[in-house]
């Protein structure tokens, strides 16, 4: 009887002749194109997972607590691409539940899946801050600064927040760019939605994945 061959299942949900195997893990913070960018790879056929409905992010972190190590391929096996990395409680939600950002996981999310792509998706701080500001029509402010000032046992002011969403954004935007420096077999992108090239994203991905198109595609407000 002749040697049975295996199958080699495609990974992507949206096209199932994809079947690189490289996950894409875009690690900067909310409110930096990541829909646009969801956008550009679900029209190469790419499968994404863009928050989840804060899923995404809670899968992370039960991996953390139980595994010590992320492996999103057993949450989400039809997708290879995980943008949006987020849990964001809705006021009054019971329970545990905490804000919880997935860029400032970024050290373990390299280490769980060391061969994938990381992009840094970035923009000018300022213009990231006003776009948080305008989130859910304010609401994302105002759950913020509830956040911090329950962890912080003491209130914050609108002042409080945005002081530290800088803090934030420079102490991670420097240890991650001091990993991609430190490491450079990683396979990493520094991709700025306001500066960087389109063709840059392309070429960076080309080796496993074809995006279409010559501009990066505009989805979500900004």
């Amino acid at each position: 009887m002749p040697e049975a061959i295996p199958i080699r299942k495609p990974v992507s949900i949206n096209s199932p002749e994809i079947t690189a195997t490289r996950r894409i893990y875009v690690i900067g913070f909310n409110r930096c194109g990541t829909r646009s960018l969801t956008t550009a790879f679900k029209q190469a056929g790419i499968g994404c997972v863009h928050w989840d409905r804060n899923q995404l992010m809670l899968a992370i972190l039960s991996d953390l607590r139980c595994n010590g190590r992320i492996n999103l391929s057993a949450h989400y096996p039809g997708s290879n691409a995980f943008l949006d990395l987020i849990h964001v409680p809705e006021h009054g939600e019971p329970g545990e539940h905490i804000l919880a950002e997935g860029t400032l996981l970024h050290q373990q999310l390299i280490d769980s899946d060391p061969e994938a792509y990381f992009i840094l998706n970035t923009r000018s701080v300022e213009s990231w801050i006003a776009s948080r500001c305008r989130h859910l029509n304010g609401s994302f402010l105002e759950i913020y600064r509830r956040h911090l000032s329950k962890i912080h046992n003491r209130t914050f002011s609108v002042d409080d927040v945005l002081l530290e969403w800088r803090r934030m954004w420079h102490q991670a935007h420097a240890e991650i760019l001091s990993r991609f420096q430190r490491e450079p077999k990683l396979r990493a992108l520094v991709f700025d939605i306001e500066t960087t090239p389109y063709d840059a994203l392309k070429q960076f991905l080309a080796e496993d994945y074809t995006l279409v198109g010559d501009a990066l595609p505009r989805s979500g407000n900004g």
